[in-house]
């Protein structure tokens, strides 16, 4: 799909890029998305679109971007998706990491999908909540040992001195682990992202793209509040 846009960039030296780069564009040809076919359930929505993007993506389709902030600030970046329910969905980090301590501070948090097989895009706000120690044991238990290894010997988002300090202390972690089983780290573990806002993007031709949001302003309220938006 992207193999015209490779070449494109690959007859022109890096220089002219600055300017080339507006001229990249490709039609979206996406299904129509309806107020009908939105249906009146935004999860139902989500779990359907997100089977379709893992049958048609290229990469992993649980990749999201989670925006948090600090002092007025916000800051991104790309985590996984690890676990979704009707009550929210769960990624897992370290919470003394820069987007823990900025949860910590403002839990209010903004998630975006982005599945351009399908030429849809997907934004979710709420609100992210510690899970249960038991979860992210449960969790954690279940990941590749080496990915366990590092998340223990990480003092995630600190400046460090250089990769061999962290190479040396992931050295000396599985040295001592004959002597005992890993074990979560207490600083390490998942959060909950429950919604309260949904925004589902579906790419149009001619870039009059369909948006519909489902919103619920009051958590104690049943049902979703459905309106589209102009693109």
């Amino acid at each position: 799909m992207y193999n015209w846009i490779k070449s494109w960039f690959k007859k022109r030296d890096v220089a002219s890029w600055r300017t080339a780069v507006a001229a990249v564009r490709r039609e979206y040809t996406g299904l129509p998305l309806t107020e009908e076919t939105a249906g009146e359930d935004p999860f139902a929505l989500f779990e359907r679109w997100f089977s379709e993007a893992a049958a048609q993506s290229l990469f992993d389709a649980n990749v999201f971007v989670l925006s948090t902030s600090q002092n007025a600030q916000p800051h991104s970046r790309v985590v996984l998706l690890k676990g979704y329910d009707e009550g929210g969905f769960v990624f897992y980090t370290n919470y003394e990491s820069d987007k823990g301590r900025e949860i910590a501070q403002n839990p209010k948090v903004a998630m975006n999908f982005s599945w351009p097989e399908s030429f849809r895009q997907l934004r979710i706000e709420g609100e992210a909540v510690k899970i249960t120690a038991e979860e992210s044991d449960a969790y954690f238990n279940s990941r590749p040992a080496e990915s366990n290894m590092s998340a223990v010997v990480s003092p995630q988002s600190r400046v460090v001195k250089s990769r061999k300090e962290l190479e040396d202390a992931l050295g000396k972690l599985k040295d001592s682990l004959s002597e005992k089983p890993l074990r979560r780290p207490e600083e390490w573990g998942g959060y909950r992202i429950v919604p309260n806002r949904y925004e589902f993007w579906q790419g149009r031709t001619g870039r009059l793209h369909d948006r519909i949001v489902f919103v619920k302003d009051d958590a104690e309220v049943i049902g979703w509040q459905k309106m589209r938006l102009a693109p």
